[in-house]
């Protein structure tokens, strides 16, 4: 009789195990389509930002260069700068106005004078 009840709680356990392996099974399923379909949703979004991104960068590579065909090269911050130093505005008027640094306004003015002298 004790043979009997052995077979019988090993059974019992057996169908536990493989129930329990048919639910982590089932768990792992759900969870590896979860996965997926989050995955695939940011993949989407990734993909959606790429496409803003490379819609933006078109759009200001177009402004450049329409800004560059319209604007000579004489209108250059460091043209402006000469061409003020030639009329003998002051290294810092000539910095705020043409949005260079002071320094640069000073240099300029020594390379200008180095290169009139030649």
């Amino acid at each position: 009789m004790s043979g009997s009840l052995f077979f019988y709680i090993v059974v019992v356990l057996l169908l536990g195990l493989c129930t329990v392996c048919g639910y982590l099974y089932w768990r792992l399923q759900l969870l590896e389509n979860r996965r997926d379909s989050l995955t695939a949703m940011y993949l989407d979004q990734q993909q959606q930002q790429i496409s803003t991104l490379q819609r933006d960068l078109s759009r200001l590579m177009a402004r450049l260069e329409q800004q560059t065909r319209s604007e000579p090269a004489s209108l250059s911050p460091y043209n402006q700068a000469i061409e003020m130093i030639k009329q003998g505005i002051p290294a810092s008027e000539v910095a705020s106005q043409c949005g260079i640094s002071r320094s640069e306004a000073e240099l300029i003015i020594s390379l200008y004078r180095n290169n009139s002298t030649s």
